[in-house]
């Protein structure tokens, strides 16, 4: 019975994989480490759902979890403030407001529209646009990883046979 349950560990986080699934958990680990309130078991349900690695969407959500919710948020406040045409440093002052008085007044209709919105809305463009880079630069050096390794495979191959 154990040892099922550790194959099955190993199978549920296998890193030996397509540089595209790999790749894409790391992305997706990024997006939702960095986007407010999502956590680990989402992460790994989504990695599970779109099928993609689940270690790698592991590592990325451990590794930008929640301090980066806080760094992005002036860049999250412009982005979103731009968008909705709001003065992002208004914006960036009144979620800072709104978090400090607690969570019953942050589900009111005015704070959801005039604060959380906005500042929603930039925390997905800008996960989504750090989590675009991740993935296209993650994929192009596991790609050239894996082209340089079935070189090195081909020419020690070359070598047994002379």
């Amino acid at each position: 019975m154990k040892k099922r349950i550790r194959d099955y560990i190993k199978q549920f986080f296998l890193i030996d994989d397509t540089p595209h699934k790999v790749a894409g958990g790391a992305a997706l680990g990024v997006f939702m480490g960095i986007t407010p309130g999502e956590g680990v078991l989402v992460t790994l349900f989504f990695a599970y759902i779109f099928r993609l690695n689940r270690l790698a969407a592991l590592a990325g959500v451990l590794a930008v979890n929640m301090w980066t919710t806080v760094l992005v948020l002036p860049v999250a406040a412009t982005v979103g403030g731009f968008i909705f045409h709001i003065d992002p440093q208004r914006l960036s002052n009144d979620s800072h407001e709104v978090f400090s008085l607690g969570w019953q007044y942050f589900f009111s209709w005015n704070i959801l529209r005039d604060v959380a919105l906005p500042v929603i809305v930039g925390y997905a463009v800008v996960a989504g646009a750090i989590a675009a880079a991740l993935y296209f630069g993650l994929l192009y050096l596991l790609i050239r990883r894996r082209k340089i390794n079935e070189k090195e495979h081909i020419l020690t191959k070359d070598k047994m046979k002379v």
